[in-house]
């Protein structure tokens, strides 16, 4: 028994040998030797910062993009019935971007998100771009919908998107091809989604989504108008969630405010899901119109074997001015004199008017409580010193009618208005 053992540690101590041994060779063979050079034909690489740090080899071939962002907000309520809200500081969104593109035809970008106590990845996906009128896309992203939902977080006209938002599909995993033809005239994308979100698809059923933009300036080349399109967009998938999931999250995105539900609703099942949107968007000078309306509609079948239609159709207009400055939608905020170099940066005042109904399924068959319609106003100041930096500030004014939303305290309220401050940081 002694020799035994014996001879296990000789062999034991011999093992750790060789894998130390194994493992220096191996990190020494990822070490770069101080007389290293690039092998014969390989291509320089550029290094410079433009929206983001860029790198580019002198051919072309390689490109990559490193990107930021910080985004703090700050609210407070002021509510009809007086019920504590939840007043204070948040992070709205910390993500970083790491976007490459090989051959001048494929593509890879990945951003996770981090927030307070959690990370997850927003977008990762993968393309083959070589032409503009045909690219294809796979992976996690968001599904070609609405105007509101394409725009960036951190480039939204407002610190918080209107109630039209909720309408809109969250970011998927799927397949999509889309272009541009007519040298800009005509844009389209179609895909194909899981349809419940990442990790949430419970059938084989998926998702199409649909969208053409037209931009009839790319013809007209008339200098003032800077930006003009008309667009329409539509989804429809089976879903098969159960009760107490609700069609869709049914709060207001500024106020976080619960407008329409029942937590104990069991007797329901959403089968199949459609949505349909138009969109519209004109830059004038320094004058910016956007307006878009957006209906949607779930089969909702019940336990007793019947089976109904929910609808909730949703629009919203907006209208705006710049000053020292601009933002074509889908793009990033032109900064004519930025501060710190003689000048003061770009103010973009806006204000929207938004509305959405809901109809009386889900109180009438579902035991729901709250209101059938919302209207919400809001005024927005953002100013940008530069490019990459903003402060925003909100007020949103929110009525709901043919019913009381519902608060986190149990009270109910009519009406609520709020005050939203946000800093950002962005590259």
């Amino acid at each position: 028994m002694r020799t035994a053992l014996v001879l296990a540690l000789l062999a034991a101590g011999g093992l750790a040998r060789a894998q130390g041994s194994d493992l220096e060779s191996r990190v020494r063979a990822l070490e770069l030797p101080t007389d290293a050079r690039p092998r014969d034909g390989a291509a320089a690489m550029d290094a410079w910062f433009d929206k983001g740090l860029r790198f580019a080899t002198s051919d072309g071939a390689f490109q990559a993009r490193i990107g930021a962002s910080f985004i703090f907000h700050g609210i407070a309520h002021w509510r009809e019935s007086g019920g504590a809200g939840p007043d204070g500081f948040l992070v709205r969104e910390a993500a970083i971007e790491l976007g490459a593109r090989f051959d001048e035809s494929f593509e890879a970008f990945v951003s996770p998100v981090f927030l307070p106590g959690s990370s997850r990845l927003l977008y990762g996906w993968v393309e083959f771009n070589r032409w503009d009128e045909f690219r294809i896309r796979a992976g996690l992203f968001k599904e070609p919908f609405s105007m509101e939902t394409l725009e960036e977080t951190r480039w939204w006209d407002f610190a918080e998107n209107s109630v039209v938002y909720m309408h809109a599909p969250v970011p998927d995993l799927g397949v999509m091809a889309h272009g541009r033809l007519g040298d800009g005239l005509f844009r389209y994308w179609l895909g194909v989604f899981n349809g419940n979100g990442p990790g949430n698809d419970g059938n084989s059923d998926k998702d199409v989504a649909a969208r053409l933009l037209f931009a009839p300036p790319r013809l007209l080349g008339w200098k003032p108008l800077r930006h003009v399109h008309a667009g329409v967009s539509a989804t429809h998938g089976r879903q098969d969630r159960r009760a107490p999931e609700r069609p869709f999250p049914m709060f207001d995105p500024g106020t976080g405010t619960d407008f329409h539900s029942n937590p104990a609703a069991s007797n329901y099942e959403i089968d199949t899901v459609s949505r349909v949107s138009g969109e519209f968007a004109a830059l004038l000078g320094p004058v910016e119109a956007k307006a878009e309306f957006s209906w949607h509609r779930s089969r909702i079948e019940f336990d007793d074997g019947s089976s109904r239609h929910f609808r909730s159709p949703a629009f919203y207009g907006q209208l705006g001015v710049w000053i020292a400055g601009r933002r074509v939608p889908f793009g990033v905020p032109e900064v004519d004199s930025p501060l710190f170099t003689g000048g003061f940066g770009a103010v973009q005042i806006a204000g929207r008017f938004a509305r959405m109904r809901l109809d009386d399924l889900l109180i009438d068959r579902a035991g729901f409580d709250g209101a059938r319609r919302i209207d919400e106003f809001t005024l927005g100041l953002n100013w940008f010193p530069n490019e990459n930096v903003r402060v925003s500030l909100e007020f949103i004014r929110v009525r709901y009618r043919h019913g009381r939303a519902l608060l986190p305290n149990g009270d109910r309220t009519a009406r609520e208005d709020a005050v939203l401050l946000r800093f950002q940081l962005s590259f």
